[in-house]
């Protein structure tokens, strides 16, 4: 997926990244990413609904990494992640003491969990020590954000409040993981660190805006775009339109910072293009319906 030049009403332009088709799922790949699940002992009766959306990931946002190893462990980390969300609806408790488990190294009383918790484990011998390590603490961060959101539910959201909505996202998308995910492990840390925080804003804005449509035909109302416009006062769709512009601003920024940095600017890039490629194609956001 190529890039493209937009025209500001300033007379500037500006990277676009044109919305891309459906993209088929890799055959190949997806038999690997199984194989991968059912070694780390996910059931067979259920893999097939929750790791299309993984290897989906693992095929577009991911498809730049040259480790295929690594690219099956973010495709089950990611289907993995679709299991815990399923999961929640229907038992808090055992989402609630996922993270104890996982640090007392004792069965998570669920076999994909089970599965989810050497996912993690596995993570140190992928990726470099500082940036696994984030990988881990984000993770942990967003199997509590689920419990938060139970524990929240129904909350009147206070004006004063103005860092909560962004602050519980952060916490529930685990975008450090998924930002780090894109360096190639060979890229030294200094090479891109400083992207972190912007690529971050990138995913997690992103995420909100393409699943909007989703959400907003659910009813779902536990979520930033709407915190945040109950907070403000503002309509959804203004709320949605501030967020796209953070968005760009993020994506722009992150360009800039990797210019000198050819291989990084080239892995970000290609996950930018991907990760639009990921919502169109995963069934569950319903960008189909709106003939893009």
């Amino acid at each position: 997926m190529g890039q493209s030049q937009t025209s500001l009403s300033n007379g500037t332009t500006r990277d676009a990244i044109p919305f891309p088709p459906v993209t088929e799922i890799d055959k190949t790949f997806y038999a690997e990413c199984y194989t991968g699940a059912a070694k780390r002992g996910w059931p067979p009766e259920t893999i097939n609904k929750y790791l299309p959306g993984g290897v989906v990931m693992g095929s577009t946002g991911y498809s730049h990494l040259s480790n295929r190893s690594t690219r099956i462990l973010i495709a089950i980390y990611t289907a993995c992640g679709i299991y815990l969300d399923d999961v929640f609806k229907k038992d808090v408790e055992v989402v609630s003491l996922f993270n104890q488990r996982f640090f007392e190294h004792a069965p998570q009383g669920d076999p994909v969990l089970d599965c989810f918790a050497q996912v993690l484990l596995e993570l140190g011998s992928h990726f470099e020590r500082v940036v696994s390590n984030i990988m881990v603490t984000s993770t942990l961060n967003a199997v509590s954000a689920l419990t938060l959101e139970a524990s929240t539910q129904g909350m009147t959201m206070s004006p004063s409040a103005l860092g909560y909505p962004t602050f519980s996202r952060v916490m529930s998308g685990a975008s450090e993981a998924y930002a780090l995910f894109i360096f190639p492990c060979d890229l030294a840390l200094p090479g891109f660190v400083q992207t972190l925080q912007q690529v971050m804003i990138f995913i997690n804005n992103g995420n909100d805006i393409l699943s909007f449509y989703k959400e907003d035909l659910d009813g779902e109302s536990v979520n930033r775009i709407s915190f945040l416009a109950a907070q403000s006062g503002r309509s959804k769709q203004a709320v949605l339109a501030e967020l796209v512009e953070e968005a760009i601003k993020a994506y722009t920024n992150v360009l800039a910072i990797l210019a000198p940095k050819p291989e990084a600017l080239a892995a970000f890039r290609a996950f930018a293009a991907g990760y639009i490629g990921f919502h169109a194609t995963a069934t569950r956001y319903r960008l189909d319906e709106l003939k893009l």
